[in-house]
C-alpha cells in the first residue's frame, strides 16, 4: 500500500508540473535514461554543477534561461510538453529529448549496460574524486540539527584499518561540494546526518547527488553515474549476523571469548551460507523483475555479499575454541570467499577487516621462529648488525644449549635445576641477553616483516596486498608501540613497499614519533625517581614510599599501559580531568604496566598527560607486578582512590565518567 501511495504521490505531482512549472522537476535523457538537468526556483543543475538562474521567461509553454557558474554562462531552452516529453537544448548542443522523472529514485535504464569492470588506477597516490551534493528544501529544523551543518565522506583506509572522514560545510541552502583523494575506485558514505548514501567512486569521477527533502527524490548526476543511482534505487538486501548476534537472536545467550566447539562453529556457518543464499535469490529476484540492471550493479551486489560474508566468517575466530577454527570451515572461507576476491581490493570496506583478519589467523597457523636462530638469521641478512665477538657468543649459546639438553637427560629434578641454574647464570646467557636487549625493536621489527612476507607468500595474494598488509603491520606496531621504528626497518620500508601510498602512510606516523622522541623531557618534573624504592619488593610499602610527599591530597591512581587502547583514550582527556578536579586539591599518580620508557614517554608528551599535580612512575617489572597484586588490579586501565589520610578507598574512582567521578570525589572527601 505505501509504495502504491508513493507512485500516485509522483504521478500528480507529474501532472501538477506538466502545466508551465518546471521548479522542482528533473529531466532525464530519454534515450540513455540518465539524469540530464534540474530546475529549482533561482537554479538549474546541470553537468554536476549548480548554476543560478540570472533571468528566465516563458512563453506557451516553452521555457528559457539564461544561467551563469562561476565565469561560465549558458542558455537553456526547453520546449514545449509533448505526450510527457520535453526537448531540452543547452548552449550550443543539439536538443535533446527528456522526460520528467516521476519517481523518488532515477527510474530503470531503457537498455542494459554489459560492462564488467571498474575503473583500476594501480593504486596511484594523487588521484581523486569530486562529491557535489545539494540537499534541496531543508527545513528549519533540519538546518538547526543533525543535518545542516556539514556532510561527512568516509573512505576505508587499507593501511591504518579506520575511515578516513572528510567534511564539508553546507551552505544555507543546503549545498556543499568536496574533492576528496582517492586510492581507486573504492566504497564510500556520504552523510548528511539525517540521512545518507552507501555507493561507489571511480578516481577522476565527479558526482552530483540530489536529496530533495520537499519531493522526496534522490538522484545522483555524473558522467558515468548509473551503478550510483541503480544502488540508490535497488540497494543491498542481506541478513548477516555477527556470531554475538546469531546467538543473542537465535539461540538467546550470549557467546564468550574461546568458547564455541567445533560443531557450534559449523553450525553457525550454515547458518551464514543460508543467509548468503537468500541474498542472492533475492537479487536473482531483482534481475528477473529489471531485466535492464547492468552488468557492474550485479557484479558490485553479488561480490559485496561473497566479502562481507567472509568479513563475518573470519570474526569467528576469536570465538572458537582455543581460537582454532575447523578446518572445513577454513577451507570453505579460502575457496569461496577468499579465491573470489574482487579488485580493485578497495571496492568494498569489508575487504580490509576480511584481508587483516584472514592473514592474521594464517600467520598464527605458521609456526614460530627460536629467538636465537632469529638474531642469526638477520645477521646474515643485514637487517641487524652484530660485533664478531656477539655473533660467536650467539654461536656458542646455540652448542652450549644443546649439550644442557643432553646433560639434564636421566637427571634428578634437582640436578637439573643446579644445572639450569648454572647456565643461565654464566657470562655466556648475559652476553646474549645484552644483546637482545639492545637489539629489542630491531628484532620485533624483523620478525613482524618476515611473518608479513611468509603469510603473505602463503596465500599467494601478489604484490598490492603484500604491501597493504605488511605496511599496516608495520602502522600498527608504531601506533601500539607508540615509538618510531628502528633505521633499518625503515631502509627495508623504502626498498621494499612499492605502493607509495602504504609506504608513506606509516612514515608519515613515523615521523610523529620520531619528532616526540626528539622533544625533551629530561627535566620534567612529572617523571617521579624510583631510586628510593631499590630493594623494596612488597607492593603496599612500595606504593606507600611513591605517594608519600603528597600525605594530605586526594590521590588517584591510574594503572595503564602504553600498549593498552582503552588506557590511551582516556589519557586523551587528560586535560580536561584535571581542570574539572581544580577545587579538590587532588594528585594523579600514573603507573606503568610493562611499557618501554620511550614508549612511556612518547605517551605522556602525545597526550599532554602533564600539569601541576601530576606524577609518573615507571617500575621495574617485579616492583609494578608487586602493587598491582596489593591493588588487586585485573583490567586496564584501573583507577584507585586514596583519600586525604592516605586510606585505600572501595570505591569505583574511575574518572572516565566526570560527573560520576566528581560526585564521588566530593562524598568522600568531606
Amino acid at each position: 500500500m505505501k509504495h502504491i501511495l508513493t507512485t500516485l504521490l509522483f504521478t500528480l505531482l507529474a501532472l501538477t508540473t506538466q502545466a508551465q512549472v518546471l521548479t522542482d522537476t528533473y529531466w532525464r535523457n530519454a534515450k540513455t535514461g540518465e539524469w540530464l538537468i534540474g530546475f529549482a526556483e533561482n537554479h538549474v543543475i546541470y553537468d554536476c554543477r549548480t548554476w543560478k538562474v540570472l533571468s528566465s521567461s516563458e512563453k506557451k509553454d516553452k521555457h528559457e534561461f539564461s544561467i551563469a557558474e562561476g565565469k561560465d554562462t549558458l542558455l537553456v531552452t526547453v520546449n514545449k510538453q509533448k505526450k510527457g516529453l520535453r526537448k531540452v537544448r543547452i548552449g550550443k548542443n543539439k536538443p535533446i529529448v527528456c522526460e520528467v522523472i516521476t519517481t523518488p529514485y532515477l527510474p530503470d535504464y531503457p537498455s542494459r549496460d554489459e560492462r564488467t569492470c571498474f575503473k583500476d588506477n594501480d593504486y596511484l597516490s594523487g588521484d581523486s574524486v569530486t562529491v557535489v551534493g545539494w540537499i534541496k528544501n531543508m527545513t528549519p529544523e533540519m538546518q538547526n540539527e543533525g543535518g545542516g551543518k556539514y556532510v561527512d565522506v568516509a573512505i576505508m583506509n587499507f593501511v591504518t584499518a579506520t575511515e578516513d572522514i572528510f567534511n564539508a560545510p553546507l551552505d544555507s541552502e543546503g549545498r556543499f561540494k568536496i574533492t576528496v583523494p582517492v586510492l581507486n575506485t573504492t566504497q564510500v558514505y556520504v552523510d548528511w546526518g539525517r540521512s545518507y548514501i552507501n555507493t561507489v567512486i571511480e578516481p577522476g569521477e565527479t558526482y552530483y547527488f540530489l536529496d530533495d527533502v520537499k519531493t522526496g527524490q534522490r538522484l545522483v548526476m555524473g558522467k558515468d553515474a548509473r551503478l550510483q543511482n541503480e544502488l540508490w534505487a535497488y540497494p543491498e538486501e542481506i541478513g548477516y549476523y555477527n556470531v554475538q548476534r546469531y546467538y543473542r537472536e537465535v539461540h538467546h545467550s550470549k557467546v564468550a571469548f574461546g568458547s564455541l566447539a567445533d560443531k557450534e562453529v559449523m553450525e553457525y556457518l550454515d547458518f551464514m551460507k543460508q543467509n548468503k543464499q537468500e541474498a542472492d535469490s533475492l537479487l536473482d529476484l531483482r534481475i528477473k523483475e529489471h531485466p535492464h540492471l547492468s552488468t557492474r550493479y550485479v557484479n558490485y551486489l553479488r561480490n559485496y555479499y561473497t566479502t562481507n560474508l567472509g568479513a563475518y566468517l573470519m570474526q569467528t575466530r576469536f570465538y572458537a575454541k582455543d581460537y582454532k577454527l575447523p578446518k572445513d570451515f577454513m577451507d570453505f572461507v579460502t575457496t569461496e570467499c577468499w579465491a573470489r576476491r574482487s579488485v580493485p581490493y578497495t571496492l568494498y570496506c569489508d575487504m580490509n577487516d576480511f584481508t587483516n583478519d584472514y592473514f592474521e589467523y594464517m600467520d598464527e597457523e605458521l609456526s614460530g621462529t627460536d629467538a636465537i636462530d632469529l638474531v642469526l638469521t638477520h645477521d646474515q641478512k643485514g637487517t641487524i648488525t652484530l660485533s664478531e665477538t656477539e655473533r660467536q657468543a650467539f654461536q656458542n649459546y646455540k652448542g652450549e644449549l644443546e649439550q644442557l639438553r643432553k646433560a639434564v637427560e636421566g637427571c634428578t629434578e634437582e640436578e637439573k635445576k643446579t644445572l639450569v641454574e648454572a647456565f643461565n647464570n654464566g657470562e655466556l646467557v648475559t652476553q646474549v641477553n645484552k644483546v637482545f636487549i639492545r637489539l629489542q625493536s630491531e628484532l620485533r621489527e624483523a620478525d613482524l616483516i618476515d611473518r608479513a612476507q611468509r603469510v603473505t607468500e602463503k596465500v599467494k595474494c601478489g604484490s598490492v596486498l603484500r604491501d597493504f598488509y605488511t605496511a599496516h603491520a608495520l602502522y600498527d606496531y608504531i601506533d601500539d608501540m607508540r615509538q618510531p621504528l628502528a633505521e633499518m626497518t625503515i631502509d627495508w620500508l623504502n626498498e621494499n613497499i612499492k605502493l607509495d601510498f602504504a609506504r608513506h602512510q606509516v612514515l608519515a606516523l613515523n615521523e610523529k614519533y620520531e619528532a616526540l622522541s626528539r622533544k625533551d623531557f629530561s627535566n620534567s618534573t612529572n617523571l617521579l625517581s624510583t631510586d628510593n624504592l631499590e630493594g623494596i619488593t612488597e607492593g603496599e610499602q612500595i606504593l606507600r614510599k611513591i605517594i608519600e610527599p603528597w600525605k594530605g591530597k586526594m590521590i588517584l591512581i591510574d594503572v595503564w599501559g602504553t600498549w593498552c587502547g582503552p588506557c590511551k583514550e582516556a589519557l586523551k582527556h587528560s586535560q580536561e580531568l584535571y581542570e574539572r578536579m581544580k577545587p579538590y586539591d587532588m594528585f594523579f599518580l600514573y603507573m606503568a604496566n610493562n611499557s618501554n620508557k620511550t614508549s612511556w614517554k612518547n605517551v605522556i608528551n602525545e597526550y599532554n598527560v602533564t600539569g601541576e599535580n601530576v606524577g609518573h612512575v615507571n617500575l621495574p617489572t617485579d616492583q609494578q607486578s608487586a602493587v598491582e597484586d596489593f591493588l588487586k588490579v585485573n583490567s586496564y586501565p584501573s583507577y584507585f582512590l586514596i583519600d586525604r589520610e592516605g586510606h585505600l578507598l572501595e570505591v569505583n574512582a574511575d574518572p572516565r565518567n566526570l560527573d560520576q567521578f566528581e560526585e564521588l570525589v566530593k562524598r568522600v572527601g568531606k
